[in-house]
């Protein structure tokens, strides 16, 4: 069917009036091509009908049934009231409605009846009056059907695009949380990892710390409680937990230059010559010769070569002074100088932990820094710190 070809159901009894629709609908763009001809007035244009013509109820319901299945639904229907001997057309258009709920359907009836069948072909002006009715009936519903059609196509594309875009939306969706799931999925078999090369680094830092105790009995314990109190140090001062870590690290194994050293140096029981003396100094240096060369991630060796240099550039080996230092180093610095006074050695007795602070203290700007020295005494005086066991448990 055309955009502008309609299919019409005319349903009577009569075979006269079924005619009469043929003739009226089916030649409506020739008789109104002959009216503009003839110098009338032009109607307006209208589509162009094909015809179906049915006589009885049954048959009606039969004809609209079959456009449907065919895709071809009639776009109106005019349908007598009166059609014996069977049922009425008030009985076929309640089964067209079930068949085809936007039927168009025109109720016909009349006084006239009988009288119509005897109308002649040619109609006179009364009856080209009727003619225009009818045509501009069927025009009308024929525009309605076209326009409910386009809204019913469009409503259907719109669901479509809708249950598209419902479904590319779900996929997306789908896909999104397949890909947090996995990437969560690896960000704690990561998380795993790092936990366990952790683990594996405090165990071999522990063990580095153990082999350099084991050749100095008189110190055991020393790298590890320096470790504790530097990282308490490190917390209270605000380092990210990050730095804490590294720090902590450095720190245990500070000393692990000493075991370049003769143990005869490490448990002389007197105070050390001057030639002893450098090469006890020279343990910052070897620990850093034996460090550098180790991919941590961060900086160890240096905190290890550093942790004896003074904030007035009066220590060692390096002569570094002020923000030259490591924070890091300077930390364990101070951490180291207190855990040894407060120590017994074997050449001295412990001095006592209030001796140790009162070293930092006085020297506090000069050769510990400042801000290390402030968060170490308030730590102790506040007795928020105490040596306990291997920061490593």
């Amino acid at each position: 069917m055309s955009d502008r070809r309609f299919n019409i159901l005319a349903v009577d009894d009569d075979p006269g009036l079924q005619n009469l629709y043929k003739d009226i609908l089916e030649s409506v763009p020739a008789s109104l091509a002959a009216q503009g001809r003839a110098g009338r007035p032009e109607c307006l244009e209208v589509p162009c009908f094909r015809v179906t013509c049915r006589a009885q109820a049954q048959e009606t319901v039969a004809a609209v049934q079959a456009s449907v299945a065919q895709r071809n639904p009639f776009a109106a229907i005019f349908l007598d009231v009166n059609l014996p001997p069977g049922p009425s057309g008030i009985w076929a258009a309640e089964q067209i409605l079930q068949v085809d709920p936007a039927a168009n359907i025109v109720l016909v009836t009349g006084t006239i009846g009988s009288e119509l069948g005897n109308l002649p072909r040619q109609l006179a002006f009364s009856d080209r009056l009727m003619f225009l009715q009818i045509v501009q009936f069927a025009t009308a519903l024929s525009a309605k059907w076209r326009a409910e059609q386009q809204v019913r196509s469009l409503n259907a594309n719109l669901e479509g695009l809708v249950h598209q875009r419902t479904a590319e939306l779900q996929r997306s969706n789908e896909m999104l949380r397949r890909e947090v799931d996995r990437r969560r999925r690896v960000q704690q078999e990561l998380q795993h990892s790092l936990d366990q090369l952790r683990k594996i680094i405090g165990g071999t830092v522990m063990a580095i710390a153990m082999t350099v105790e084991k050749r100095d009995p008189y110190t055991s314990g020393h790298q590890q409680r320096v470790a504790e109190l530097s990282c308490a140090i490190g917390k209270e001062m605000g380092l990210a937990d990050y730095q804490v870590e590294g720090l902590t690290i450095a720190s245990a194994i500070h000393d692990i230059g000493k075991i370049s050293l003769p143990a005869e140096i490490l448990s002389k029981p007197s105070q050390l010559n001057s030639l002893e003396m450098s090469l006890i100094q020279a343990h910052s240096q070897a620990g850093y010769d034996i460090l550098k060369s180790v991919d941590f991630p961060w900086p160890v060796a240096n905190i290890v070569l550093q942790h004896h240099e003074r904030m007035n550039g009066t220590g060692y080996p390096q002569h570094l002074a002020g923000d030259a230092i490591l924070r890091e180093a300077r930390i364990v610095g101070v951490a180291d100088v207190v855990e040894t006074m407060s120590s017994h050695r074997p050449y001295r007795p412990s001095r006592g932990i209030d001796s140790a602070l009162d070293e930092i203290s006085a020297h506090s700007g000069i050769l510990y820094d400042r801000d290390v020295v402030d968060a170490c005494l308030a730590l102790m005086h506040e007795r928020r710190f105490e040596f306990t066991a291997s920061v490593f448990a």
